[in-house]
């Protein structure tokens, strides 16, 4: 990983979602093509944290945002934070989701309308408060 070489050198990126699984397999593959790149994650600040220094340790550049898609106000606060860092955004990959499974009967309407924050409204969300932010 190098943000000096690759198909994507210069070019700055944020992934909702990217402290683990595909998120975190996309970050590494941004950073590996020369992107320096910022993710958000919700919980665990040591994975985050691992994956930040993983991203370095191949000659990458990440930076880590605490934010939950669900709150509009975190997001817009993370993002504002990984511009600053960055200068701006080129790339954006929206990779938040969430899936919450249960029995019909006892299916809470809460989990409901957080699985369509998180997958349906933010997805909206953060692409309109990205855009300011974007060289287009």
């Amino acid at each position: 990983m190098n943000d000096d070489t690759g198909p994507l050198a210069g070019k700055k990126t944020i992934v909702i979602g990217g402290s683990r699984g595909i998120g975190a397999a996309i970050v590494k593959r941004l950073a590996r093509d020369g992107a320096a790149v910022a993710f958000t994650y919700v919980s665990r600040p040591d994975r985050a944290r691992e994956l930040v220094a993983t991203v370095a340790s191949e000659g990458g550049r990440a930076i880590a945002l605490q934010a939950d898609s669900a709150d509009a106000i975190a997001l817009e606060r993370a993002i504002a934070e990984g511009a600053a860092a960055l200068g701006g955004f080129d790339v954006l990959v929206n990779n938040a989701g969430v899936l919450i499974f249960g029995n019909a009967d006892e299916y809470r309407l809460e989990d409901f309308d957080r699985m369509l924050s998180v997958n349906s409204r933010s997805s909206r969300t953060r692409s309109m408060m990205l855009l300011p932010r974007m060289a287009l």
